[in-house]
């Protein structure tokens, strides 16, 4: 086998390599969901997300509040090529994330006719081969409206994002649950470490969430 050909023949088995349908690829796994984090800045807050923070049971969803503001930390467990043509140096085994595509689900079921499934634009940087990065993505965008269920009850969401590697591969991760709690009181949604308090007493002040 030529090297030339020996190179497309590892390339194929990397990109192909776990359990893959429509594109899934075991090797790229999400493997938490975290909500972002707020932090007071003078008079206004700042969001970030950090990919080691802690990963919440469930999180709120107040439609007048937040929006699910949310982002799943995504491992690439794929081989690294860049050894396979050292000429290059190029690792094609790097993801870069384009949209999540979401399902809901409430609990209970006959709490009303859930959203239908949702393709949602994500920000993210690529992700080389062995590293890990966060994926942000309004878990909500877009059906914001349509939800109006009663206080407490759980919002199932089932995601994957979707992406190609620097080879053009399309493919897309395994498929990941997240739970959310609808609730309608004032200030359910503004709870820490997502949301910070901004002004001083006797001054107005005003809490505002990331999520």
């Amino acid at each position: 086998m030529t090297k030339t050909l020996k190179a497309a023949f590892i390339l194929t088995v990397v990109a192909g390599a776990g359990c893959k349908t429509n594109g899934l690829n075991a090797s790229l796994v999400v493997a938490s969901v975290i909500p972002p984090t707020a932090t007071r800045d003078g008079t206004s807050v700042s969001c970030a997300f950090d990919p080691g923070a802690q990963e919440f049971t469930e999180l709120p969803y107040n439609p007048a509040e937040n929006i699910g503001s949310i982002a799943a930390v995504v491992q690439n467990n794929l081989l690294d090529t860049s050894s396979i043509n050292p000429d290059f140096n190029l690792n094609t085994a790097t993801f870069q994330p384009n949209v999540a595509v979401v399902d809901y689900e409430f609990v209970p079921a006959s709490a009303g006719t859930p959203p239908g499934e949702t393709e949602i634009p994500v920000a993210a940087s690529t992700i080389p081969a062995g590293d890990r990065a966060t994926v942000g993505f309004d878990m909500f965008l877009g059906v914001n409206p349509t939800i109006a269920v009663a206080n407490n009850t759980v919002i199932r969401t089932t995601f994957y994002i979707k992406g190609k590697l620097l080879d053009g591969t399309s493919v897309r991760t395994a498929e990941r649950e997240y739970l959310f709690r609808f609730c309608n009181v004032p200030g359910c949604g503004k709870s820490k470490p997502w949301a910070a308090t901004v002004g001083t007493p006797p001054a107005p002040t005003r809490t505002v969430s990331c999520l």
